[in-house]
């Protein structure tokens, strides 16, 4: 990563850093108190970017799969970047869920008594099994890289011995060592993967009294969702962070199809909701076409994220700028698709005359983030910036070295 982009982005995180420490603060200080949320939606932007993050793993997820558990050696030297870029993403996704829990410090109360009859319990699971995967994954692939600027004594060689556990030297047997721990890896990660992304999908699906949530096709969309923002993040990185444009160009592909098949089967959610007439599921998806937040749905999500990214991936195809402008508006409007996934069907009274009963700021389906909530999500983000361009700078995440042991 050259110079100049990394200090520009470290700056610009470090003032997110900064700032975003106002909003954790007042969550730390006061918990809950200054959020929008309340008992009728109790869910609000901390969820919201839990479920961002959870697709944002997918595509580099696909990737490692591709790459060392089936051994398409055309993916080799994009395996340790989409490894690495799972990791960074499961730790944000992490803490924005835990930012959600009433007490930080009772997390130890689920481990210690798990329910396993609840979908929660097992995506918590799947999470955490997924972070110690990718991150001994990224450890194992970058360990040869590790010893090696640390024996040649390059500027840092301290930490980088640290790092590889003060191992000195790499032998041939390391290498069949790692690759063989690598490919273990990867392997159990295709279940667990499958796994975790299909019950956070089906937490949802099976709420029976949330209209738009309670179908067969949410844990479809979801996945698909998954593959669009996730795809779409690590086709953008590798047309940024990696010479071999011609991988970047066959992802493209794929996202293209991807992001046409995802629309087409929005606007079928939305044509068979209305046709319904069902009461609940047209004044949901009605709160998303024309609610308050409808420029989230119209200009955010279907112009900037979806009908330019697919205009410019239809008529440049083979333009590696294009392409990662195409994927950047993907990625960065795909929080406005999760908000409008979780958001609209949280904000329908369940009761009829139930808004008319009681009167409290909490009692109440109309939500909108907080100051805090933006600041703190502002500051997670931050975080995950900051480590992966780090990572970038000062790890052997993208290395113009081809030489070395083949994880392949």
């Amino acid at each position: 990563m050259k110079t100049k982009s990394f200090y520009a982005l470290a700056s610009i995180a470090g003032l997110g850093f900064l700032v975003g420490l106002i909003g954790m603060y007042d969550r730390l200080l006061n918990g809950h108190l200054h959020t929008g949320y309340g008992s009728y939606v109790p869910w609000g932007l901390w969820v919201v970017f839990y479920l961002f993050f959870v697709g944002l793993t997918a595509g580099a997820f696909l990737i490692t799969i591709m790459t060392y558990v089936f051994g398409i050696e055309r993916l080799k030297s994009v395996g340790t970047l989409s490894a690495f870029t799972v990791l960074v993403a499961l730790m944000c996704e992490l803490i924005f869920i835990s930012m959600d829990l009433g007490h930080f410090f009772r997390v130890y109360r689920f481990l210690l008594s798990p329910n396993f009859g609840s979908l929660m319990t097992w995506f918590v699971i799947f999470t955490n099994i997924m972070l110690i995967i990718y991150a001994l994954e990224s450890f194992f692939l970058v360990r040869q890289k590790l010893v090696q600027w640390a024996d040649e004594g390059r500027r840092g060689a301290g930490i980088y011995r640290l790092l590889a556990l003060g191992k000195k030297g790499y032998s041939d047997a390391d290498c069949d060592s790692d690759k063989k721990i690598v490919r273990i890896l990867s392997i159990i990660s295709l279940p667990a993967g499958l796994l975790f992304y299909g019950t956070n999908g089906a937490f949802f699906a099976i709420l029976q009294n949330r209209p738009i949530w309670n179908s067969a096709m949410t844990p479809l969309l979801f996945v698909l969702a998954a593959l669009l923002s996730g795809g779409a993040l690590i086709t953008f990185l590798i047309s940024v962070f990696h010479s071999d444009d011609e991988i970047a160009k066959i992802l493209a592909k794929a996202v293209r199809f991807i992001l046409v098949v995802f629309l087409l089967l929005e606007f079928i959610q939305f044509f068979v909701g209305y046709k319904t007439g069902v009461t609940s599921i047209v004044t949901s998806l009605s709160l998303i076409t024309s609610g308050p937040h409808a420029w989230t749905f119209w200009v955010a999500h279907l112009l900037i994220g979806g009908l330019l990214p697919l205009l410019l991936l239809i008529v440049r195809p083979q333009d590696t700028r294009a392409i990662s402008w195409a994927c950047l508006l993907i990625v960065l409007t795909f929080v406005t698709v999760r908000y409008n996934f979780l958001i609209p069907d949280l904000s329908v009274y369940k009761l009829e005359g139930l808004e008319k009963t009681f009167f409290h700021p909490r009692l109440r389906t109309q939500y909108t983030p907080t100051i805090t909530e933006w600041l703190a999500s502002l500051w997670i983000v931050s975080i995950g910036v900051l480590v992966f361009i780090s990572g970038i700078r000062w790890l052997p995440i993208v290395s113009s070295d081809q030489g070395g042991c083949d994880h392949v």
